[in-house]
């Protein structure tokens, strides 16, 4: 079975593969960093750090995560999974929701 792996990609710790993949997944979802912690029982904060690789995860915070975006928790270990799930490696971000804003009137205007 060939693999293709890059050598950039064999040099990556399970942590890094782990943070690349929950970050891609949950970009394709087109979900929050926000609304999936919400999900997941996690805070905001503690899920931006796992997907920049800066904090080690337990194996009960990465069933949590796994529920929230819907992907078995090995799948989210697996250095393949851009490939095996298709997902596009060049999105940094979900795309944002079209948010309504109020519009600002004029003194003395109704």
């Amino acid at each position: 079975m060939a693999r293709s792996n890059t050598t950039s990609e064999k040099s990556l710790s399970l942590r890094l593969i782990f943070a690349r993949n929950v970050r891609l997944v949950r970009i394709h979802a087109g979900v929050s960093q926000e609304n999936m912690a919400a999900e997941a029982g996690l805070d905001r904060t503690f899920v931006g750090t796992l997907e920049r690789g800066l904090r080690n995860i337990s194996i009960d915070n990465i069933e949590l995560i796994s529920k929230a975006v819907g992907v078995p928790a090995h799948e989210l270990m697996h250095p393949n999974l851009p490939e095996l799930r298709q997902l596009d490696t060049s999105l940094t971000r979900a795309p944002r929701t079209e948010r309504v804003y109020p519009v600002a009137r004029k003194k003395g205007s109704r």
